[in-house]
């Protein structure tokens, strides 16, 4: 159904879940007094930080700082955007998820397109065990390029045997399945024979393509020998934009454990040979080169990825795309790294002749973007004096212009500059330069391949084939094997062990100095009085309604009297819900950060097994009233003057002013 879901449900729906059958259907829970502790699941660690409180329905990790409720617990562990988890829990309540009228979004309006595409995928994997030919097809994916077919059924990879209609015969046996076939790509309208179809992929290995839920919106199709185009493509339809989606995407957050960092390499074949091996975390693109719609989009699921390239300088180039496609979306705890693999190697070859725990070496040593940026700066000077470093300055502030002005990345690198050019920060701050422009998304393979003749005009005409990127190619399946579990795979990273920083230039010679661990974050400072009482509005909830906040408090300025307003007003308003229904409903990202960094201050843990947070929040009140009022009276007393305070109620005035300022002091 169309439009947003109604926020009465969304209520209905956390009332009738219960927060500890979610998280126990998924982690193993013990109970500890009143609450339950586990392992976050949500980072790596060893001793159980994770809280779950089931009577506020709320979790909490001490560690890593994630907390919400059942909705976002689903969303950050099943990796779902809200709508999908809502529907998920909506599922096992057994209710249904109502919508308000609203415009339907392109999968709704196309649910009859999907549905044929579902059936072609079904379709082609039948092929792959069924048809005659069969043995083609499995003896190439297992002998030449030596897949499982556990790892076949995991991505649904299927056979489109010889033939010009087979999938046109099976799936578009009426007038409308045709036409939605056609519609997605999977039909080609003869020429000159208006309404006559052909099967766009014949005699291929075929590689679904899957949405972020799973639903299958194009195909990817490999020749067996050296036929052209070798690699093929669905065309764009009204559900499938290369440019917008991933190879992966979906089975690497079914597969993964913990994801927590997501690779991205250039062929189908990576993925799943990388994913055969145990490094399950790994994507593709689609033709393209990496754009900014991808890194958005991963860092919704990710706070680091890692964009691999082959060593070459086709791979450098590429790898400057990806660089300039990061710089605008960059965010601030995210990070961007490059893995540069050798010469005439790709990750699946690499995988193959190195095994799981090399190549996860090669991971933990990824260039950062401040390597790679500054790199590439230095890289385009061909002078060694004072003028070359002036043209290294340039071109570096030119890609730091495109981060957006309030990162504290953006800063870190300006000042990174600096020492290597000799150039104050100021003046790099305040030089304007020339704005480079990103970096087009193009196609991966920039030349096209040369279409073979036709002219027999009763068979299909080749042009309709659009070249293709290289997508890797496919190996060995196993019809009885069963789907494996997501705890047959391994995290590709855990076997990280420190932190991973390369010092800047040298500032001379453009060299990086060895890698050195990370510094270790200084100590989080004590937050103030208004910050504590947020704190104990966050932990104890219930407390609002005993407190009554005066206007002149509401209509202060400070930002976090306003966060604590905020939660006051909710908390009042609500009494029956706490803070994940709070950061669950949430739409001011400012807010919901600065929730989240209070959540994960170590005063947390003081706060929430305090039993006079009322108290704490009303001396606090206490003290804003006392600060305006003294505020107030030392406005008065300077705008009468000092001839003024002469009368025996303003020397009074002056005095109780005094008494409170040297109480303040104290």
């Amino acid at each position: 159904m169309a439009g947003r879901i109604p926020d009465q449900f969304i209520d209905e729906l956390l009332a009738r879940t219960d927060l500890t059958d979610v998280v126990a259907s998924r982690i193993s829970l013990k109970k500890t007094g009143q609450n339950y502790s586990a392992l976050c699941p949500f980072h790596n660690e060893k001793s159980p930080s994770f809280s779950l409180n089931p009577n506020k329905q709320f979790y909490y990790c001490f560690g890593c700082g994630a907390g919400g409720n059942a909705i976002s617990f689903v969303m950050e562990y099943d990796h779902l955007d809200f709508v999908d988890a809502i529907e998920t829990l909506a599922k096992d309540a057994g209710m249904e998820v109502p919508r308000e009228q609203g415009a339907p979004d392109r999968y709704e309006q196309n649910a009859e397109l999907l549905k044929r595409l579902s059936e072609s995928s079904q379709f082609y994997q039948q092929q792959l065990t069924q048809h005659p030919d069969k043995k083609k097809a499995t003896d190439y994916l297992s002998k030449d390029r030596g897949l499982s077919g556990q790892i076949a059924k995991v991505f649904g990879l299927g056979y489109a045997p010889p033939g010009w209609d087979n999938l046109l015969r099976a799936v578009g046996t009426r007038a409308e399945s045709q036409e939605q076939l056609l519609l997605g790509g999977m039909l080609i309208e003869k020429k000159d024979q208006q309404g006559q179809y052909y099967d766009r992929f014949r005699d291929r290995i075929i590689f679904p393509i899957r949405d972020s839920r799973g639903r299958v919106i194009a195909f990817g199709g490999r020749a067996f020998g050296d036929e052209k185009p070798k690699y093929l493509n669905s065309p764009e339809t009204p559900v499938f934009q290369k440019s917008q989606e991933l190879y992966g995407l979906f089975e690497a957050k079914q597969n993964t454990p913990i994801l927590d960092q997501i690779l991205v390499v250039e062929g189908y074949m990576d993925v799943i040979v990388l994913a055969q091996h145990g490094i399950t975390n790994a994507v593709a693109t689609l033709g393209t080169s990496v754009n900014s719609q991808h890194i958005r989009k991963l860092f919704k699921l990710v706070s680091k990825v890692v964009l691999c390239f082959d060593g070459d300088k086709a791979g450098r180039a590429a790898a400057i795309r990806g660089l300039e496609a990061s710089l605008p979306v960059m965010q601030d705890e995210k990070q961007i790294r490059f893995l540069f693999l050798p010469d005439g190697e790709d990750p699946d070859s690499l995988v193959r002749k190195e095994g799981k725990e090399a190549f996860n070496h090669r991971l933990e040593d990824a260039s950062s973007l401040s390597h790679v940026l500054f790199e590439h700066a230095r890289n385009q000077v061909t002078l060694g004096d004072e003028e070359g470093e002036a043209q290294f300055a340039r071109n570096a502030m030119e890609m730091i212009q495109q981060i957006p002005n309030e990162l504290t990345f953006r800063s870190v690198l300006i000042r990174q500059l600096s020492e290597q050019s000799g150039i104050d920060k100021e003046t790099l701050s305040n030089t304007v330069f020339k704005t480079r422009r990103p970096a087009p998304s193009t196609s991966a393979d920039s030349y096209p391949t040369p279409q073979a003749p036709h002219n027999n005009d009763e068979h299909p005409n080749l042009s309709h084939y659009a070249d293709e990127p290289p997508v890797g190619e496919y190996d060995d399946y196993q019809s009885s094997a069963e789907l494996p579990s997501a705890s047959t795979y391994q995290h590709a990273t855990s076997s990280i062990k420190k932190p991973f920083v390369k010092k800047p230039f040298s500032g001379k010679n453009g060299k990086f100095y060895k890698d050195e661990p990370a510094p270790l974050p200084p100590a989080a400072p004590s937050i103030g009085r208004i910050k504590q009482a947020s704190l104990c509005l966050l932990l104890h909830p219930h407390i609002a309604q005993k407190i009554d906040l005066p206007d002149p408090i509401v209509n202060q300025a400070n930002e976090d009297l306003q966060v604590f307003c905020k939660l006051w007003r909710y908390f009042a308003k609500h009494p029956n819900k706490n803070t994940g229904h709070f950061l669950g409903e949430s739409t001011d990202s400012a807010t919901i950060a600065a929730v989240y960094a209070l959540l994960n201050h170590k005063d947390a843990a003081t706060k929430q097994k305090i039993d006079n947070a009322h108290q704490e929040v009303l001396d606090m009140i206490s003290m804003m009233e006392k600060n305006l009022g003294l505020n107030s009276s030392i406005a008065r007393l300077k705008s009468k003057g000092n001839e003024s305070i002469k009368d025996t109620s303003s020397k009074q005035e002056l005095r109780n002013l005094m008494d409170l300022i040297r109480q303040k002091k104290h």
